[in-house]
């Protein structure tokens, strides 16, 4: 199991993920990830497992909500809040 690798931060700032981590963590070409620094660390994860879980998780949170409960999942309570339809 591999916990931790090394790579070099290049002359623009960018990295690049070891093969056998993004074979793991399965990072393709075009995946987006999320990168934040919390205590003092580098926090960088893939977005879609996560938005997927996080869709999961509140399915159904909103029904008590007087206008979110007509409101399918976090998607759309968030698209109704930037103004999207």
């Amino acid at each position: 199991m591999v916990n931790e690798m090394k790579t070099k931060v290049a002359r623009r700032h960018q990295i690049t993920i070891p093969e056998e981590i993004r074979k793991r963590a399965k990072i393709a070409v075009g995946d987006v990830l999320d990168i934040s620094y919390k205590r003092g660390k580098i926090q960088v994860e893939k977005i879609d497992e996560n938005w997927n879980k996080v869709m999961k998780e509140t399915r159904g949170a909103w029904r008590k909500h007087p206008i979110f409960k007509e409101m399918e999942d976090a998607v759309e309570i968030v698209n109704w809040m930037r103004g999207k339809k």
